[in-house]
């Protein structure tokens, strides 16, 4: 979750992350709108855990058999991205750091 940005739809100020083809997407956790993207490879150096799945959309939890990759970003990202090339979205889920 990531308080800095609010909505400008709906005034929320939770986020989720998703990849979309090369994309990387901070977008309202309630209403789906786009807050702020950048390129996916801008991420590729980071060593945070995270969990990807297939998105089930805005504010809903993703399913189990929907996993595309677990573990530091660094080394889930070929997953990731193969699972995006061809438009589906992907939830990233980073894990709370210490």
């Amino acid at each position: 979750m990531n308080t800095m940005l609010a909505c400008t739809s709906c005034g929320l100020e939770e986020t989720e992350s998703v990849v979309h083809f090369g994309s990387y997407i901070l977008r309202c956790a309630a209403c789906g709108q786009h807050l702020v993207a950048t390129s996916f490879m801008a991420m590729l150096n980071s060593d945070d855990e995270c969990t990807a799945f297939i998105d089930p959309g805005p504010g809903k939890n993703p399913l189990p058999e929907t996993l595309v990759a677990r573990g530091p970003l660094r080394l889930t990202a070929k997953a990731i991205s193969a699972a995006a090339t061809d438009g589906t979205l992907i939830r990233v889920i980073f894990e709370p750091r210490d």
